[in-house]
């Protein structure tokens, strides 16, 4: 048996984005933070570029989402947590006010336990939780990877009833990278120095047949000629295009664009002609840390 629901595609975010039980349940782990005063809009001190990736526990963002001629009708944050010894990020998001009576007030929450591999700098997932919520309607897929078995299993669920699951296995020495354990990767260095004109691809969880994540980073010349373009004022950012698997944000082409600070923080993004509403932004308002 097999399903579909209009999912607002919230989770983008992060990108960096693309994630908790079997029924949606209110976070639990609202930090008790302190905002990290920016020394520039996506920047912070202590920024490293590499190194051990526990450092971003603690650590949320915060972003504010425009689509049609709707500002600021959605809210997100991705966080990062260890709770006894167990490493997971969550990302939530949510439409709000006037839009989110008309949404039934859609959420996505989505959530990664992780594994710390590579000496401390990489992540790899050991479940991963997509949940939407639309209205009194919720759905969800869960994914469990089995490395020493080199199994992919996955369950969908609606309203807490499994409807569907499968079993795949994992290419030997691969790993099924979801949207929040490419975001940390990707953050950390793992496939290099981020610079401008540079290019990589990333395994992701197969979606109807595609399972790659592509990024590049457009060379400087051509983030000169789109800043202009756009009326930005020049800062110390880098312009990312991002192609992933359609089926992950219900868009025409699967393409985002992220402006990233230096410090490998998505300041302004844009998934590219969702349907039926065409473009969405998000825009990073802050930062919170708890170390």
């Amino acid at each position: 048996m097999s399903f579909k629901l209009p999912k607002l595609p919230l989770f983008l975010i992060i990108i960096i984005v693309s994630l908790i039980s079997s029924s949606f349940v209110p976070t639990a782990y609202a930090l008790d933070a302190k905002s990290a005063k920016p020394i520039a809009i996506g920047k912070y001190d202590n920024f490293l570029p590499e190194g051990k990736i526990t450092r971003f526990i603690g650590e949320t963002l915060y972003y504010d989402i425009s689509f049609l001629w709707f500002k600021n009708a959605a809210s997100a944050k991705v966080s990062f947590f260890e709770e006894n010894g167990n490493f997971f990020s969550v990302l939530e998001a949510s439409t709000k006010g006037f839009v989110g009576f008309f949404t039934s007030y859609r959420k996505h929450f989505y959530k990664t336990e992780f594994e710390v591999i590579d000496n401390g700098k990489k992540l790899r997932p050991k479940t991963f939780l997509r949940q939407v919520v639309i209205g009194n309607q919720v759905e969800g897929t869960q994914h469990h990877f089995d490395y020493a078995k080199r199994l992919h299993t996955w369950e969908k669920q609606l309203n807490g009833e499994q409807v569907e699951t499968e079993q795949e296995e994992i290419p030997f020495d691969e790993a099924f990278n979801d949207i929040l354990t490419t975001f940390y990767n990707v953050r950390n260095g793992v496939y290099g120095s981020l610079r401008n004109g540079k290019k990589f691809v990333i395994r992701t969880i197969p979606e109807k047949g595609h399972d790659k994540i592509s990024v590049h980073i457009l060379p400087e010349q051509d983030q000169e000629r789109i800043r202009i373009e756009e009326g930005r004022q020049k800062r110390d950012e880098m312009l990312i295009n991002v192609k992933v698997p359609k089926e992950i944000f219900k868009t025409q082409t699967g393409e985002l664009m992220f402006w990233s600070s230096s410090h490998n923080i998505p300041v302004e993004t844009t998934v590219k002609d969702y349907i039926l509403l065409g473009d969405l932004h998000a825009r990073f308002t802050h930062r919170e840390a708890n170390h």
